[in-house]
């Protein structure tokens, strides 16, 4: 009996990143990006110092939208989600024009793509901590200005 009810909530977990991707990061609903983060939600990613890596729902909207705002036909595809009891695992792909200014990156106007790998570990419904496994916006601008390819 108790598999049934890890069986739920693992896919409820999964529905809530897929939202959060396909809904927040695709389309801009910020609503989405609100509903999938916890108040208390950590971000462990290797460029970030440890007093960095709390990162409010706040945080993370006004990331989306200036992102959005960079590259204003980004699509975002979910390529894979695997969960296992309160942890997703999740690789997503994003693609667009790099059209704006974005973290002082001036437009390229260049179409690429990146792939991200996170894992998130969600309590009632929610992250509460995420880990990001790739190189995220940093790799992809340096992907955009041939960086990568000159060192």
């Amino acid at each position: 009996m108790p598999q049934a009810s890890t069986d739920v909530q693992t896919e409820t977990n999964k529905a809530v990143i897929r939202r959060l991707y396909e809904a927040g990061w695709g389309q801009g609903d910020l609503s989405a990006i609100e509903a999938a983060f916890a108040p208390e939600h950590v971000l462990h990613w290797h460029e970030l110092t440890p007093s960095d890596q709390r990162r409010t729902v706040e945080e993370v909207k006004r990331i989306v939208v200036e992102y959005r705002a960079a590259f204003p036909d980004l699509q975002v595809t979910v390529d894979n989600l695997v969960a296992e009891g309160n942890r997703v695992a999740a690789m997503v792909t994003f693609a667009g024009t790099h059209t704006g200014t974005y973290e002082g990156f001036a437009p390229t106007r260049r179409y690429s793509r990146f792939t991200d790998m996170q894992i998130m570990r969600l309590a009632e419904g929610r992250i509460v901590e995420s880990s990001l496994g790739s190189g995220g916006l940093r790799y992809f601008f340096a992907l955009l200005d041939g960086a990568l390819f000159n060192a």
